[in-house]
């Protein structure tokens, strides 16, 4: 259920605002079929242009494909060591690729480096049929968890983006899955999409030399991510990320007709977000929040603290007011471990934004033995 109202809130605030130009008439991607910019934290549009249309999104499929696995790896259903065969299908996949031979084998880690740098269809499918089984059931459950994220323009048919008439998607679902797969992935995938270059099989006679297909990480100021396409139907597509002081942004663009001209608006969404918004910050991590009386605690009550910072994004010489404090506990009983997450404070402003952070036990309480108990109940008789 808390998974669930997460998402819920998530969504609710991801259609905040809505702007089809800058707020001086700008197109900031005249050559996109579509594009759109939002703030990683809340979600917030900050700039779209035609971002419900369905279009092919090559490779950037691949992000709900990196996002089930890593979601598989911090299950516990796979790590980043378990080994996987490559089978005939996987090394079939054509465009970019590492060359998977039929029956080698290679770790989750270096397939996952070889999909988010290189984007390397062989290696994905590899993944995805770890994952699911094979690539069609894999396809299942990218739809299914696209449903779970509100996805209302986009149907996946297999892991890689290798077209098919009937797999799309849009702009504004692209950011949201890109969204979700750093809130998931956080360094996990911010350490793949953010290098540049590597090897896989390194100490082999088949070492293979990857690089980055976002060349704009080397160029472009506080960028680590995320993912480029490319097919003759979709044209040029790309989902980038970047972070400065404390504010991360994402930006869409789709059916560019270069990578020059795809690489230059995408540049020019950041450009836009980094130039009109800031990051205010409204708590420290560890600000003591509350004190909340703890059942059948030794001690009997614990100080939460924020477990991270927390702030939102705000216009440029401007501030928003906080108007309600929220607090949303979920454990109140004997034993909490010191840094354990017992609830949850959201701050509600007087733009309708909402931001939130999980608020954690500043010490350990134990539970009461016997003779606590029994103690405890004589001073209730006695006095």
């Amino acid at each position: 259920m808390k998974k669930l109202a997460s998402i819920v809130i998530a969504l609710s605030l991801f259609l905040v605002s809505v702007h089809a130009t800058t707020s001086q008439g700008v197109d900031l991607t005249p050559s996109a079929k579509a594009a759109i910019l939002i703030d990683y934290e809340t979600g917030q549009i900050l700039y779209e242009k035609n971002s419900s249309a369905k279009l092919y999104p090559a490779s950037m499929t691949k992000m709900m494909s990196l996002l089930l696995v890593v979601e598989a790896i911090h299950s516990g259903k796979l790590s980043w060591d378990t080994e996987v065969t490559a089978s005939a299908h996987a090394s079939s996949m054509g465009g970019s690729q590492i060359f998977l031979e039929t029956g080698e084998v290679m770790t989750v880690e270096d397939l996952y480096k070889a999909s988010t740098v290189a984007s390397a269809n062989d290696a994905i499918v590899a993944l995805a049929e770890k994952v699911g089984g094979s690539e069609e059931n894999f396809a299942a459950m990218m739809n299914e968890k696209a449903e779970q994220l509100g996805l209302e323009q986009t149907h996946f048919v297999n892991a890689t983006g290798l077209h098919d008439d009937n797999h799309y998607s849009c702009a504004k679902d692209m950011a949201a899955i890109g969204r979700a797969l750093i809130q998931e992935g956080q360094d996990d995938i911010l350490r793949f999409t953010s290098t540049y270059d590597d090897y896989i099989r390194a100490d082999t006679e088949n070492k293979f030399w990857l690089v980055n297909t976002n060349k704009l990480i080397r160029t472009y100021q506080g960028m680590d991510g995320l993912k480029t396409g490319y097919t003759t139907q979709s044209m040029y597509c790309i989902t980038v990320t970047a972070q400065r002081e404390g504010l991360r942004l994402i930006g869409v663009a789709m059916g560019e007709p270069t990578r020059d001209v795809r690489n230059s608006e995408a540049s020019a969404l950041l450009d836009y977000g980094f130039s009109t918004y800031g990051y205010q910050i409204e708590m420290e991590k560890g600000t003591p929040v509350t004190t909340i009386k703890v059942d059948n605690g030794k001690p009997d009550e614990v100080q939460l603290v924020t477990k991270e910072a927390i702030g939102h994004i705000v216009a440029k010489g401007s501030q928003s007011a906080l108007v309600n404090t929220e607090i949303v506990l979920d454990k109140k009983k004997a034993p909490i471990q010191a840094g354990e997450t017992v609830g949850r404070i959201i701050l509600h402003f007087e733009d309708g934004s909402q931001i939130g952070q999980d608020l954690v036990a500043e010490e350990a309480i134990l539970s009461l033995d016997f003779i606590d108990i029994l103690l405890k109940t004589w001073k209730k008789v006695l006095f």
